[in-house]
């Protein structure tokens, strides 16, 4: 493993940390709270996103523009029975998915979910560092060498792990303030 291969999977643990992140809502409704929301229709299962345009209408209201009216009330019946006790209503082939307004207690229940996506991320860029460290070691390569891919590879966990405490705060301070 070469160090720029060690940049990219970091690269991709830290796309992962931010689309998980991104989907947690904050003050404003966000159409990745719903897209991904797997749907039974035409003997498969389809999220959301590929059976309608999926728009944050206002602030508190994501709506869902159906492309084929004939899936609008097992679209319906989908976001109903996810996990975001949110209860959509619709309007011919028009889905409105109104959000409630957060409490307290679940912008703080939020704030750890993003904490617990923080560390994982931060699991995954150490196991990475990890990998990088025991290849060198395997390669046989001099000792001047192989401290200076160690030295390279914590200073690549040091930028990542900065950019996710970042991020992190960034999404806090989106959730708490009201």
């Amino acid at each position: 493993m070469d160090l720029q291969k060690a940049r990219k999977e970091m690269q991709k643990v830290q796309k992962y940390f931010r689309d998980e992140i991104s989907k947690i809502r904050g003050n404003r409704a966000n159409p990745g709270l719903i897209e991904d929301i797997r749907v039974d229709v035409y003997n498969s299962r389809m999220p959301i996103n590929q059976l309608g345009a999926v728009n944050a209408a206002e602030p508190t209201l994501i709506t869902v523009q159906c492309w084929d009216k004939n899936n609008v009330d097992k679209i319906k019946k989908a976001i109903s029975e996810s996990d975001l006790n949110i209860t959509p209503s619709s309007e011919g082939d028009l889905i409105r998915v109104p959000l409630p307004p957060l409490t307290r207690d679940r912008r703080e229940e939020l704030v750890k979910v993003i904490k617990k996506l923080l560390e994982d991320a931060k699991v995954s860029i150490r196991r990475i560092r990890r990998d990088f460290i025991d290849s060198l070691e395997n390669d046989g390569i001099s000792e001047d060498e192989l401290e200076r891919g160690k030295k390279g590879v914590q200073e690549l966990v040091d930028k990542f792990n900065k950019e996710f405490e970042s991020d992190f705060e960034n999404k806090k301070k989106e959730l708490i303030s009201i």
